[in-house]
């Protein structure tokens, strides 16, 4: 059996026993064939998301340089998950305000329709869609948005290959085509479709661990969780903490930061945030580190949960029977657990 790493556990079918093992017993070390550190306690993934001197991009590559000079560059050197500093806040606030003045009872219209798409599909194009008319985009303009997200998504995503960016760039300018009228000011758009690439893969496999969860139990006991809006939802937040969408983040110190009494990490480092692990750990007590924490953590967690309850509701209301739901592995990834899903009715 081959021992699992950070970056392995995440698509692994029960990550969930080295998670513990690894907060409990290297909460905080330095791996070499990775040439970075690895925080996994909850003690040292709280100091590291907290802390303002660790950043998000590199001190000497804020802007991946193959993105530079594009549209894709443009929109990730404005996006608030991307910066740091004096600029971050109201780029975050901006982001912000789009969630709170948006309408949350749209999202449910943006659903497929289940016969005219594949249960995984619609996994994948939900988020999407429902970022759109959460933003008050006509239905006219939604229709293959998620297309554009995902070419985003894939080109931000770690490990991204340079093919990538030519797709992501022309994403962008699609977008924001699209947003142009309901968005004028520059800003806003760019905030706008942040949310977009930073709801793709995470929903998506929201969605789809709730359901293959709603499936493994007894029919009548996810009824019963369906059927009430607020017991689908603590469900949905449950399957967030205990097999999450998102498993690892990664920070880099800014400057040197003393860890404890043994432990400096240098300007530069790297650091894994293994947020799969600090949900397992024993000290955790029950709290959830999957959306991060500190002025980085995401700022779509509570829409995520929403998102993936009102499709995993919708979708038992048009007819879907949970027991024909199988997982068949995940999707290569680096940092998100997103399941395969096969689905044959009347089987």
């Amino acid at each position: 059996m081959v021992a699992l790493t950070p970056f392995t556990a995440v698509t692994a079918e029960d990550p969930y026993p080295y998670y513990t093992r690894l907060a409990v017993e290297q909460p905080l070390h330095f791996d070499g064939e990775q040439n970075a550190w690895v925080a996994a306690s909850t003690g040292a993934v709280e100091k590291v998301l907290h802390d303002a001197a660790f950043h998000v991009r590199p001190l000497d590559d804020s802007v991946p340089s193959a993105m530079r000079g594009s549209a894709l560059g443009e929109l990730f050197s404005r996006m608030a998950r991307m910066i740091d500093g004096n600029a971050h806040g109201p780029r975050r606030r901006e982001a912000e305000q789009l969630l709170a003045s948006g309408n949350v009872a749209a999202v449910a219209s943006a659903l497929p329709d289940l016969d005219e798409a594949a249960l995984e599909r619609i996994m994948f194009a939900f988020p999407s869609r429902a970022i759109a008319a959460l933003l008050g985009i006509t239905s006219s303009k939604i229709e293959g948005i998620e297309l554009h997200a995902r070419a985003l998504a894939r080109a931000i995503a770690p490990g991204a290959s340079a093919e990538t960016i030519a797709p992501a760039a022309s994403a962008v300018e699609a977008l924001s085509a699209i947003l142009a009228e309901r968005f004028p000011d520059l800003e806003q758009r760019y905030a706008a479709i942040g949310l977009f690439f930073q709801t793709y893969d995470g929903t998506a496999g929201l969605i789809g661990n709730a359901l293959y969860h709603l499936a493994i139990v007894q029919p009548v006991i996810a009824a019963r969780i369906v059927r009430d809006a607020p017991t689908l939802a603590g469900f949905v937040a449950e399957v967030a903490r205990l097999d999450p969408p998102v498993h690892n983040t990664r920070r880099f110190a800014a400057t040197e930061i003393a860890i404890g009494d043994d432990v400096v990490v240098r300007e530069n480092e790297s650091v894994l945030v293994v947020l799969a692990a600090a949900n397992y750990d024993p000290a955790a007590g029950g709290r959830a580190f999957t959306f991060g924490a500190g002025e980085h953590a995401c700022i779509a967690a509570r829409l995520a949960t929403t998102i993936a309850s009102v499709a995993v509701k919708a979708l038992v209301s048009a007819g879907v029977d949970l027991a024909a739901i199988e997982r068949d592995g995940f999707y290569p990834a680096l940092n998100v657990r997103v399941p395969r899903l096969r689905y044959e009715r009347g089987r």
